[in-house]
C-alpha cells in the first residue's frame, strides 16, 4: 500500500515530525483540511482507497471510491491492539474488492 496523503485536524509540530519520518518524500501531509480541499485532492491524485473520518464517508462513496472510516468505527475496527493488523487487512480487502465496484465507475474514468 502506498500512502499518497495524510493529515491531522489538531496536529502539533511533533505529530508532523513523526509522520514525516514514516512517509515517502512524495506524500502530502496536510493540516486541518476541509471537505472541499480533501475532495479536490482525491480528484487530482485518484487514489484507489480513501480512509478518513465519518463526515467524508458519503462524499467519496458517491464518487465511486472505496472508503474506510478510520477513527470512529461504525462497522469494524478498532485498528489497535493485538488483532489490529488482521482487522485492518480484512477491512481494506472488503473496501477494495467489494462487488459493488464492478457496477460503478469513478468520475475520472471514461464511460
Amino acid at each position: 500500500m502506498e500512502v499518497i496523503g495524510t493529515g491531522y485536524e489538531f496536529g502539533h509540530g511533533d505529530d508532523y515530525k513523526r509522520t514525516k519520518e514514516e512517509l515517502s518524500r512524495a506524500t502530502l501531509i496536510y493540516d486541518d483540511v476541509n471537505e472541499y480541499e480533501l475532495e479536490q485532492f482525491v480528484k487530482k491524485l485518484k487514489p484507489d482507497l480513501v480512509a478518513s473520518g465519518v463526515k467524508e464517508k458519503y462524499v467519496f462513496q458517491k464518487m465511486g471510491l472505496p472508503f474506510r472510516q478510520m477513527h470512529s468505527w461504525d462497522y469494524s475496527g478498532p485498528y489497535h491492539g493485538y488483532d489490529a493488523f488482521a482487522i485492518f487487512a480484512k477491512d481494506m480487502d472488503l473496501a477494495m474488492n467489494s462487488p459493488v465496484w464492478a457496477h460503478t465507475k469513478a468520475p475520472w474514468e471514461s464511460n
